[in-house]
């Protein structure tokens, strides 16, 4: 679970912002740290090396001198590392070493080029330390000369102080950007999350819930409140479809319940076109059936707050419409049984309830065929409806609950197409799902409550 959540956050457009700050940060960090460093540091060592320059060139126009021979030279090289502490001075002359030296550095840069070696340094105690000298090599008459002073403690104290602390800004600086933009992270992501929750509770079908739009009138809430804005727009589209839609249906409704008024009165007055009646009276009584099952669906649909709950029996409700059903089932050569088990209550209308159970039971003997079996169960607060027919296809199962769906596409067999539809939005206004599912062979019908 760390590991998606971990994934989650460090793909979203603030992480990778705050990997090209933290970039820029240290880039900028070091830098400064750079340029500090040659504003201090660097100056000492260059002027350590200027005057390592100087000595050298001083040593080399007495090397050269034709008044100092080569013993002179020597005996100058051994005076003068005698009375200084910090100078590194050594001659190789003859075969043999002169100076504070017993061998030539390797490696080491020629005049004017100057190059770092270590030396051995003892002090009164006799303890001995390696240091650090700046020094150059150079050609004379009298032999190969290396001159070089010693980078002092502090210089060296203070350029391992200097590291340290760049380290130690260039490390904070990482960890702080990167703590940083976490958290920012963290924030933006759950502002993003909680506008995810509420949109998904829009696309579940509530419709008056809103965005939240807090006082800071940032970013996201500008986002929220145009979101909100075309959500009320988009509200009002229904609405106003919705009222078309049922007064289209009250419209027609009438009219063609006087038309069957008229044309079962010329039935029973046994008018001579009986039989070509009866068949225009079947087709009315299927579109007046078709108007009262859309009016029902959107009295549901709009109508949650007006729900009187109560406790409703399901073991007596699956038992009336066993009952109200069974002569059906029987003339199409159809067994419908009822198995009950533990009984149970749920809060909620009964005649919508009953309306559920009975849509699901209807539609099991409409479409699993004559000489099928069709079994209801009841157990706790779960009504199974399931049948030994053709089934649904999966890629079907939920699109049946669509308005006006039906799998036969010349629509043919009887129904309206409303019957799931409405079995939907029960369960919906009680809290309930309605699934479908395979039966091998045929198709189960679950209703359940949690």
């Amino acid at each position: 679970m760390w590991s998606a959540r971990l994934r989650l956050y460090t793909r979203t457009s603030v992480w990778r912002l705050t990997l090209v700050f933290t970039l820029m940060v240290l880039l900028v960090t070091a830098s400064v740290l750079g340029i500090v460093y040659w504003q201090t540091l660097g100056d000492r060592s260059q002027q350590l090396e200027r005057n390592v320059l100087v000595a050298a060139q001083t040593y080399s126009e007495l090397a050269a001198s034709p008044t100092l021979g080569a013993e002179a030279m020597q005996q100058l090289v051994a005076d003068r590392t005698r009375r200084s502490a910090t100078m590194v001075l050594a001659l190789q002359s003859g075969g043999r070493m002169h100076g504070n030296l017993s061998s030539l550095p390797e490696g080491l840069a020629q005049y004017p080029g100057t190059g770092r070696f270590p030396v051995v340094v003892s002090d009164l105690q006799g303890t001995a330390t390696v240091s650090i000298a700046v020094g150059t090599r150079l050609p004379t008459p009298v032999g190969t000369l290396v001159v070089g002073l010693l980078d002092d403690d502090d210089q060296q104290q203070l350029q391992a102080d200097y590291w340290l602390a760049s380290l130690v800004a260039l490390s904070g600086a990482l960890l702080f950007t990167l703590v940083a933009g976490f958290l920012f992270n963290l924030r933006v992501v759950g502002r993003v999350a909680r506008l995810g929750e509420q949109m998904a509770e829009v696309q579940g079908g509530k419709l008056d819930s809103r965005l939240p739009v807090s006082a800071r009138h940032d970013e996201f809430d500008v986002i929220a409140g145009h979101i909100n804005d075309m959500l009320d727009e988009i509200d009002e589209l229904l609405q106003s479809v919705v009222s078309v839609t049922d007064n289209i249906a009250h419209d027609l409704r009438t009219p063609l319940s006087r038309i069957r008024l008229r044309l079962e009165e010329q039935v029973t007055a046994g008018s001579e076109e009986q039989a070509w009646l009866a068949e225009v009276m079947v087709d009315l009584d299927q579109v007046l059936d078709t108007f009262e099952a859309m009016l029902e669906l959107s009295r549901l649909e709009h109508g949650a707050g007006k729900l009187e709950l109560r406790e409703c029996e399901l073991q007596q409700i699956c038992s009336d419409v066993v009952d109200l059903l069974a002569p059906v089932a029987e003339a199409q050569d159809q067994v419908l049984t009822l198995r009950l088990d533990v009984p149970a209550q749920v809060p909620g209308d009964r005649s919508l309830l009953f309306r559920a159970v009975y849509n699901l039971v209807d539609n099991a003997i409409k479409h699993a065929g004559p000489g099928s079996t069709i079994k209801v169960c009841q157990d706790g607060r779960q009504i199974v409806v399931a049948d030994n027919g053709p089934g649904i296809p999966e890629a079907d199962r939920e699109r049946v609950f669509g308005c006006l769906c039906r799998l036969d596409q010349s629509r043919h067999a009887t129904g309206t197409g409303l019957g799931l539809s409405i079995v939907r939005a029960v369960a919906e206004l009680h809290a309930a799902r309605v699934e479908l599912a395979d039966a091998n062979p045929g198709l189960k019908a679950t209703l359940s409550w949690q």
